[in-house]
């Protein structure tokens, strides 16, 4: 998977080690110590302890004296909460997940576009033992991911092209449904069909659907989607269609 230019602004060390740490917690969903975290982070005891510490002055972490080990408290889960309600009044989007993975027991996917890549935001993994599977925070070229591309056909052709040209400089070797004449050509049939579909193209072996979330007020759009091995996928396509879009419809009323 080709990487992403760097940011022109880089962000501060302070803030960077803490959100990690939270990113941390939220995939493990587990008390850690002070060693674990210092891995985790890849930074010095020393520098986790002091972290650390802050965070529990502040009531952002609590800690246990017996164990040794620390935990994010109820402030934390508190901070975001009304995020979710008012872009989507009762509905919250990962309650939403957590019934289309039921629905169609397959990986459901949130994305939001950075930059010119696209990032997983939140991943309600199936429970097969053959899965397709993405690292939540990761980021991705937008162009090559069925939620990106859906992103993306939001935009006018002008921009599609300037973005897929960031995400294949670095590529010395394109493959040709990534080029611009095939993107914009993908970009059309999104916008008659309504969603992206990406059938092997961006990670072989596996299908993605995708959907835009649509919600009032003027923040970033969000993508939702579904994904799994290929014969999966095509054996319950139009049910993964019909969930998806009757569990947007409920986020839309």
């Amino acid at each position: 998977m080709p990487k992403l230019r760097k940011p022109d602004a880089q962000p501060v060390k302070s803030a960077m080690r803490t959100l990690a740490l939270l990113e941390h917690f939220r995939r493990t969903k587990a008390s850690a110590s002070v060693t674990e975290i210092s891995d985790a982070l890849g930074i010095p005891q020393s520098s986790s302890s002091m972290l650390l510490k802050s965070l529990v002055a502040l009531n952002y972490l609590e800690y246990d004296a017996e164990t040794r080990r620390f935990l994010p408290s109820y402030r934390v889960a508190l901070l975001g909460d009304w995020i979710q309600r008012a872009r989507f009044g009762d509905e919250r989007i990962t309650d939403i997940m957590d019934r289309l993975q039921a629905d169609i027991g397959e990986t459901v996917m949130l994305g939001q576009q950075v930059g010119a890549g696209l990032q997983y935001l939140h991943v309600v993994n199936t429970t097969h033992r053959i899965q397709f599977t993405i690292p939540i925070g990761e980021v991705r070229p937008i162009s090559r991911t069925g939620l990106g591309q859906v992103l993306l056909s939001c935009k006018s052709n002008s921009q599609v092209r300037a973005i897929v040209r960031r995400n294949n400089a670095d590529g010395t070797d394109v493959p040709a449904h990534f080029r611009e004449t095939a993107i914009l050509q993908e970009m059309e049939a999104i916008r008659q069909r309504g969603f992206s579909e990406t059938k092997g193209r961006t990670t072989p072996g596996a299908n993605t659907i995708g959907m835009l979330i649509r919600s009032s007020g003027k923040q970033s759009l969000l993508a939702i989607g579904i994904g799994g091995p290929t014969d999966r996928m095509d054996a319950k396509r139009q049910q993964v269609i019909d969930a998806l879009r009757h569990r947007l419809r409920m986020i839309a009323r």
